[in-house]
């Protein structure tokens, strides 16, 4: 693949979607464009607007609480792997609007408690519980939402 040719390939991957230099790069990889061409590529879409990590942070956030319900930590965990900086994935994980987010959780809270099976309330709760930080969410906020309150009395 040309260099020309990954330019136009790559604007165009761009265009549908937010894309990260990551994802970019793993999509010219896997057409064998060479490394060189690559990194003046990603240049020029970083130049151009076609890429911006910052903007695509905050979709990405926006789009995983709204849609996928998932939680800060999964969020976070998620932006790592995408290499985007820490500085960009702290400030996109602060633009989330705490009742979007707090809605999300006890929807998620409430669903898995429904399907939790357990002997005693306290092993529903906590299966419940398990599930729904496995999605992400911060143990303290899910403990709140589920109420451990009336167990331990």
């Amino acid at each position: 693949m040309t260099e020309t040719e990954g330019k136009t390939l790559a604007e165009r991957y761009c265009s549908g979607a937010e894309h990260c230099c990551f994802e970019v790069r793993a999509m010219l990889q896997r057409h064998e464009a060479e490394s060189g061409d690559i990194d003046r590529i990603l240049k020029h879409l970083i130049k151009e607007g076609y890429i911006d990590e910052s903007r695509y942070a905050r979709a990405f956030v926006h789009d995983k609480v709204r849609f996928a319900k998932w939680g800060r930590v999964k969020i976070a965990q998620a932006l790592w792997q995408k290499r985007i900086s820490q500085d960009v994935a702290d400030s996109a994980l602060a633009t989330i609007d705490e009742d979007e987010y707090m809605t999300a959780l006890n929807d998620v809270a409430q669903s898995r408690y429904r399907a939790a099976k357990g002997a005693t309330e306290y092993e529903r709760k906590m299966k419940a519980m398990k599930s729904v930080c496995s999605r992400g969410y911060e143990p303290q906020l899910v403990r709140k939402v589920l109420d451990f309150s009336d167990i331990f009395e």
